[in-house]
């Protein structure tokens, strides 16, 4: 199975973590990593390095972050230059996670397993006002 590792910004990776084990149990081979106040970028790869040893079995490492450019994405970006078998998203979100826990059941392809997470996290931003207006459009016409 892949290893999943959720990397962000103070207590938000537990957090998403918690929620999903809310909804679909407790999950296998997941790791938190948050970035707090004071620390530093070098001790934070350290922290994530030894996150994915923690959770990978043999068929690679996600990681799972929540910004593009933010202190956890760059220490990961160093730390993929030490491992080919890592791949990461940012963009963290609910949807995109529940989306990708469940999919890494039926996959050991981390590149496919990577491009379900990229998908999942773009296809649940909607813009809830305007998609309930369509579905009204829509039922008047029907």
């Amino acid at each position: 199975m892949i290893g999943i590792v959720l990397a962000a910004h103070g207590p938000l990776p537990q957090a998403l973590l918690d929620s999903c084990d809310m909804v679909l149990g407790s999950l296998p081979q997941v790791s938190t990593v948050s970035l707090m106040p004071g620390d530093s970028l070098e001790g934070l790869v350290d922290r994530l390095r030894d996150a994915a040893q923690s959770v990978d079995s043999g068929q690679g490492v996600l990681i799972l972050l929540d910004m593009f450019g933010g202190t956890p994405a760059n220490a990961t970006t160093l730390l993929s230059q030490q491992r080919d078998d890592l791949r990461a998203v940012t963009g963290a979100s609910l949807p995109m996670l529940l989306e990708t826990f469940l999919s890494r059941q039926s996959t050991d392809d981390l590149a496919a397993l990577t491009a379900t997470a990229v998908r999942a996290g773009k296809d649940s931003v909607v813009d809830v006002v305007e998609a309930f207006r369509e579905f009204r459009r829509d039922q008047s016409h029907v």
